[in-house]
């Protein structure tokens, strides 16, 4: 049976919620943890950004730019007011609707905390194809669309959904989208690969404890609700 929003999280669903937040938390330490001592995935960061600068066009430094532009904190949240309006207009409950949007600022605020206390240094400003500004690690991009696209495709599996394959299309889409916006950093130049991993497992944290949290929210409140109309 599909997941449905209307039906509170079962505790299957809770726990392996809580597992994938755990273990991407896990990935995001020990990639911090790798930074500061050497070794593990920073000992390939200058290999794979040497591949993608040495492999890149122009057409594709143009693709990653626009990539880079709508999986931006501003498009992002643009995006997010806009879906959320609409989901609110069908009839899911507000703080379900606005789950994107609080995924994506809670991301987005843990990332720049996390910069200012790494901060790490960008990739040689010779390989870069774009402005950029802050310390690089974690990719602010990477987190961003992490804890927006996942947290758009949970949202939208158990809102709009009926059918498991449309739920599980659904949140592959949010994972690609969000793969594509991360790639687009090391296209660009503007990070090493470190640093957008470490974006990705910091979003889609966030993305899957901010879904479910509220999920379970506001089916207590419907729930709350009911009961006080049978009881009047």
């Amino acid at each position: 049976m599909p997941l449905n929003a209307e039906v509170a999280p079962s505790r299957r669903t809770m726990a392996v919620a809580a597992a994938l937040v755990a273990t991407n938390l896990a990935l995001f330490v020990l990639i911090a943890e790798d930074l500061l001592e050497g070794g593990g995935l920073i000992s390939h960061d200058e290999s794979v950004l040497a591949w993608f600068v040495g492999h890149r066009t122009d057409r594709w430094i143009r693709t990653a730019k626009l990539v880079s532009t709508i999986g931006g904190f501003v498009s992002l949240t643009i995006i997010g007011l806009l879906m959320g309006i609409w989901l609110w207009r069908r009839g899911s409950h507000a703080m379900l609707a606005a789950a994107p949007l609080a995924s994506l600022w809670l991301a987005s605020l843990a990332s720049t905390v996390a910069k200012s206390i790494f901060d790490r240094d960008r990739p040689p400003v010779t390989v870069h194809a774009t402005t950029v500004s802050l310390a690089a690690f974690p990719s602010g991009h990477a987190t961003d669309a992490a804890a927006f696209c996942l947290a758009a495709g949970l949202t939208l599996a158990l809102t709009i959904a009926h059918h498991r394959w449309f739920q599980g299309l659904l949140v592959a889409t949010g994972l690609l989208l969000a793969a594509l916006v991360g790639l687009s950093r090391l296209v660009l130049g503007v990070h090493w690969l470190s640093d957008v991993v470490a974006g990705w497992a910091l979003g889609s944290a966030f993305a899957v404890a901010v879904v479910v949290t509220l999920w379970y929210l506001t089916t207590r409140h419907q729930a709350s609700r009911r009961r006080t109309t049978h009881a009047q």
